[in-house]
């Protein structure tokens, strides 16, 4: 009997320790699997914009205790579909995405639809609200874009250029059709002002470098005296061009994004003069909207537009201190209504003082 019992006790510690061990297993798994992960897809991963846009987002995540998948579609549409797919067959809870054209927006929406995961399209307006049935979305966040390019160009013309070359972005993106469409609002309230030449390059500095030095071949010196630019990559490409040929007295040039090396330019007070943004902050917030939706709450607004910062030598300081030298000391969980259900709003302030 004394052996028996000893036998009972030993299979009894053994079923009992091989169930601890299921239990802190299952535990750890349910843990593991508590982490949310938020797949991000974007146009590229080289652009300046888009590097600051990334560090924002993934501070964002870090903040919440989320995981984040970050890829760039290299601006090619078929990549990002891809590159969707992929994230989605990885098991993400849900997505941040800009879409490379307003043309491939509605599918990249339906992928996530179809996959019952929630999407969150920040930068390119996709063309249709967030409410719509063919392909829903959580919310839309990106920057006013016409008043971006309306901004750009009446800097340009309350400095002294009338006769303005635009090189713009992508052609079929929402952004460089909002962006050209303030540019055209501003040329036409001043009747003084022509646009000589407009093209949609791209994105790159190449593509601004390239363009510009093709402006510079067809008008000469006299026939042209302002560069407005979709974003700041390209007017870096533009006024090298533009340097390069000798003219940079008779030409002034404008863009937008506030990339590190468009305000090194504006600080040295060259004929780089003006960049307007903080919009990098938009991918964050993204997360953050997304972050919220998986727990359960609907965005406060479904359609945010972004007022941006206008940057010159003027103000370049002030930007410097509260943007650059000391970040704006906002705390992330304070603007998710998950950690704050009593905030009133999903993004930060965007402002100079």
């Amino acid at each position: 009997m004394r052996c028996s019992a000893r036998r009972a006790f030993v299979r009894r510690t053994v079923v009992g320790l091989a169930m601890l061990a299921l239990t802190a297993t299952t535990a750890a798994s349910a843990a593991s699997a508590a982490t949310e992960t938020i797949g991000v897809s974007i146009p590229t991963l080289d652009n300046p914009f888009w590097v600051r846009a990334v560090d924002f987002a993934k501070h964002a995540a870090s903040d919440l205790g989320i995981n984040l998948i970050v890829v760039g579609a290299a601006n090619q549409e078929q990549k990002q579909l891809n590159d969707v797919q992929s994230l989605l067959s990885r098991g993400v809870d849900a997505l941040v995405v800009t879409p490379q054209s307003t043309a491939s927006a509605p599918g990249l929406i339906r992928l996530a639809d179809r996959a019952g995961k929630p999407i969150v399209v920040v930068d390119r307006y996709p063309g249709f609200p967030a409410t719509n049935q063919q392909a829903p979305y959580v919310a839309f966040i990106g920057p006013d874009d016409v008043r971006a390019g309306d901004s750009i160009a009446t800097f340009l013309i309350n400095h002294g250029a009338t006769k303005l070359v635009a090189i713009g972005g992508t052609p079929g993106s929402s952004v460089a059709e909002g962006r050209q469409k303030g540019l055209m609002e501003a040329i036409a309230a001043n009747s003084n002002v022509k646009l000589v030449q407009y093209v949609g390059a791209g994105e790159t500095e190449t593509n601004g470098y390239q363009t510009m030095e093709n402006f510079l071949s067809a008008h000469p010196a006299g026939t042209i005296d302002g560069v407005w630019c979709y974003n700041d990559a390209l007017c870096i490409g533009a006024f090298n061009a533009v340097r390069q040929s000798g003219r940079s007295k008779q030409v002034l040039l404008g863009g937008m994004d506030l990339t590190p090396q468009a305000l090194d330019l504006i600080d040295k007070h060259t004929n780089f003069i003006f960049s307007t943004g903080g919009h990098w902050l938009q991918l964050g917030f993204g997360v953050m909207i997304a972050y919220d939706k998986l727990h359960g709450h609907q965005p406060l607004q479904t359609d945010i537009r972004l007022p941006l910062l206008g940057v010159d030598s003027k103000n370049f300081q002030q930007f410097k201190h509260e943007y650059i030298d000391n970040p704006p000391p906002f705390n992330v969980k304070d603007y998710t209504i998950t950690n704050n259900p009593a905030t009133k709003s999903q993004v930060f302030p965007l402002q100079v003082k």
